[in-house]
């Protein structure tokens, strides 16, 4: 089937939703270090929770141990690349859903080795609540956290990309015998940190969990660990979270974080809808580019939908679009009030552990949703006094580390961006350069 023309699976009369049910959907991401056990954890619990069938397991466990990887069958629920497998890394963003007694949950499954960062940022932009992971056994927590490891740069980037509510999953309990001491000088270590990240405390929660064992994911049976702990489960506190504020009243938005095509759905494109609510016959733009197309169907969770709504993870169906001109990072719009295209603007920034100060002139990438883009810092306008607000140098020539500043920064190409107070998560971004993240920030003003 030709994307151009109406195949009989496109008839515009999508199916009912079967969904309305009084869930509320949230988007969970799963970060943390290299090996911290975060895809054991999402696939045990899917496992547990019946996403999974025995025979899918079966077939897992028994590739598992003929590849000498036991204790990686869990994990290959959502691992299924073979390079993932081989190497027993996640290298991309898997996606999957499930649902607690009050809520939808998509799952995010974000890499956690340093060389995959740019795709757990695209993991956690997508995301309304995150899972910590961190890896309890004697030594691992320590390397995960002290020493460059990935827990510090997880936490940070997932909070300066707007996720405020963090569960810390402390994982490998088993490994040192569900010691309670152990598991509180992790908790005291973080909670510091985490505060300093910029964290609220009553937004973040510890679970002690063993995510290959299964223990507390769903229910508690380790003697060990009853002895000391009657909180909640993971799955409790999953079931706990706040859903944020909607805004399906605003013009549609959505951040496309897949392009491909199916046999059944001819050429898709994939993404969150941040903004607004999308439909079978809408006419959207796709920016950057003059690209119009007509959706002929939206899919939610593998079903057909009447409407995508803000907040949702959406396949749509699309004709009349040249697909191979679409990638990553494109968002979609309504026709009538796209998404504005500048190549200049103001905005707030905080610098991170900078090992070089910030000047006129600095070269870094800007990751903002799924997109990243080259950005020059034009103009260094004044530092200010975060808590406040309050100016506190004006024209600095350098930003130091953990500094708020408010900057112009240029690209090369026309980005799509929208103002912070319009749309919080198309108007926040990410600097990185060299491999290491050195600022979060907010657009504040679009200059041309």
């Amino acid at each position: 089937e030709g994307e151009g023309q109406t195949g009989e699976a496109f008839d515009f009369v999508p199916i009912q939703e079967e969904e309305e049910d009084g869930r509320t959907t949230i988007s969970l991401v799963v970060v943390g270090h290299v090996d911290a056990g975060k895809s054991t954890i999402n696939g045990h619990l899917l496992c547990l929770l019946g996403s999974i069938d025995q025979r899918t397991m079966h077939k897992n466990k028994k590739e598992a141990t003929e590849s000498g990887k036991a204790s990686f069958h869990f994990a290959w629920v959502l691992d299924g690349h073979a390079e993932e497998r081989q190497r027993g890394v996640t290298i991309d963003v898997g996606v999957t859903d499930f649902c607690t007694a009050n809520r939808r949950v998509q799952l995010l499954d974000a890499p956690g080795h340093k060389d995959f960062v740019p795709k757990m940022i695209s993991g956690a932009a997508q995301a309304d609540a995150a899972v910590l992971v961190v890896d309890a056994s004697t030594g691992e927590f320590e390397s995960g956290f002290h020493s460059g490891g990935q827990t510090v740069e997880h936490a940070v980037l997932v909070r300066s990309l707007g996720v405020q509510q963090l569960i810390v999953a402390v994982n490998k309990l088993d490994m040192v015998s569900y010691d309670q001491a152990r598991y509180n000088y992790i908790v005291a270590e973080l909670t510091s940190f985490l505060k300093m990240a910029g964290y609220r405390l009553p937004d973040v929660t510890f679970v002690p969990l063993s995510g290959f064992q299964g223990e507390n994911l769903v229910e508690r049976k380790d003697e060990r660990l009853c002895a000391w702990y009657d909180g909640p489960t993971l799955l409790q506190v999953i079931d706990s979270l706040r859903a944020p504020v909607r805004r399906s009243d605003m013009p549609l938005r959505l951040s496309v974080s897949d392009v491909f095509k199916t046999p059944g759905l001819g050429g898709c494109v994939a993404g969150k809808v941040e903004a607004g609510t999308v439909q079978a016959g809408d006419t959207l733009a796709f920016r950057p580019g003059e690209l119009v197309g007509q959706v002929r169907a939206v899919e939610k969770h593998g079903r057909r939908v009447l409407v995508g709504k803000a907040g949702d993870s959406v396949t749509l169906a699309m004709q009349g679009v040249d697909l191979d001109t679409v990638r990553v990072g494109h968002v979609v719009c309504d026709v009538d009030s796209p998404i504005p295209l500048v190549t200049s603007f103001l905005a707030q920034i905080l610098t991170f552990d900078l090992t070089v100060p910030l000047t006129k002139g600095s070269h870094a990438t800007m990751y903002i949703n799924a997109n990243n883009e080259p950005i020059t810092v034009e103009k260094l306008l004044c530092t200010i006094k975060k808590s406040t607000g309050e100016v506190l140098k004006k024209k600095p020539r350098l930003l130091l580390k953990h500094s708020t500043a408010l900057v112009q920064l240029t690209c090369s190409r026309p980005v799509c961006l929208e103002l912070f107070a319009d749309y919080k998560q198309l108007g926040r971004f990410t600097l990185r350069d060299a491999g290491i993240s050195i600022a979060a920030g907010t657009v504040m003003k679009l200059i041309s």
